[in-house]
């Protein structure tokens, strides 16, 4: 570190004043990992310096708000603020603000993969956080029922699928990948989530893509931005991130099927008797699986009488 700000913190130190730990996350903006600035700390000054808060700072915006809410309620503490305890809210919180309705004609929302090793835990926290309205199935054939394809990315998403330190089980990894080929082939929207928390199987996106097949790359697997998934408290606003993200697609799906080309769909599954657009419905009928989707409620039918010609009318008059 330089001189000055070393200064500062030996004076600092002397006269017992608090300290507010703020780690820069981002490598393009000179971050490195908390365990680098420790062993470049003073020994005299180590215990007392890594005992104070930490915040991380992260510069996507939503999560820049949190650390920010962070920060101010540290400081608050330092300071010892009357009612320094009580929640801080900050215009612009995603967490302050109710779930999204996630409103779709689709059996389910998200379809997911058992052989995506803790797509099925983050699902669980996508339910919760929706307050149960989110709708999700791992039955591979119920893609097409679905609004998107979520797949949850770390080290071991793809096992390392066609390198030699393939750390997962090869019929697992080939199972995940022809799903997820299927999804493109289909057009299948799918929701990325990036694994960054403190784990073991947390690796760079450039990792991950080294690991990816070369075909799923090639087909545009990573054309959507692949959502962050942070460390607490960071991870509540990434999970709302998603939730956000499906929404937007909910809503995309609805409108392309109210259009023009939401009618001709309707119109050929009317002449062939298939449901082309996954909605559970065959031209404007509903099949049997949606009558029985999960948190879906019966719609009603519109009851048709002859108009009454207007010479009747008339002669009634």
């Amino acid at each position: 570190g330089s001189a000055n700000c070393l200064r500062e913190l030996h004076a600092a130190v002397a006269r017992s004043k608090p300290l507010l730990l703020v780690l820069e996350t981002d490598p393009t903006h000179g971050g490195v990992p908390l365990e680098v600035h420790r062993s470049a700390c003073p020994a005299e000054l180590r215990a007392k310096v890594f005992s104070a808060p930490l915040v991380t700072w992260h510069r996507l915006r939503p999560f820049q708000m949190c650390s920010m809410r962070l920060l101010i309620a540290e400081l608050l503490r330092a300071w010892k603020a009357p009612g320094a305890e009580r929640p801080i809210f900050l215009p612009g919180d995603l967490c302050r603000s109710p779930p999204p309705q996630l409103a779709t004609k689709r059996t389910w929302h998200l379809c997911y993969s058992r052989d995506n090793e803790g797509a099925a835990e983050l699902v669980a926290r996508l339910e919760r956080a929706s307050e149960q309205q989110l709708r999700a199935t791992a039955d591979a054939e119920q893609m097409r029922s679905s609004a998107a394809l979520l797949l949850y990315l770390d080290g071991a998403t793809f096992g390392g699928a066609g390198l030699p330190d393939r750390s997962k089980d090869g019929a697992a990894s080939e199972g995940l990948v022809r799903l997820v080929r299927r999804a493109l082939d289909d057009g299948i929207p799918m929701v990325l989530v990036h694994e960054q928390r403190s784990v073991p199987e947390a690796v760079s996106f450039d990792e991950i893509i080294r690991r990816t097949p070369a075909e799923l790359v090639s087909a545009g697997i990573y054309r959507p931005i692949a959502t962050p998934l942070l460390d607490e408290p960071h991870a509540a606003v990434a999970v709302r991130l998603v939730l956000n993200n499906l929404d937007l697609i909910c809503r995309r799906i609805e409108r392309h099927n109210s259009g023009v080309i939401g009618s001709l769909t309707a119109l050929a599954e009317s002449l062939t008797r298939i449901d082309m657009d996954g909605d559970g419905e065959i031209g404007n009928s509903p099949t049997r699986s949606s009558e029985h989707a999960p948190g879906s409620a019966p719609k009603p039918r519109l009851k048709w009488r002859r108009r009454t010609p207007p010479e009747k009318v008339a002669s009634c008059v």
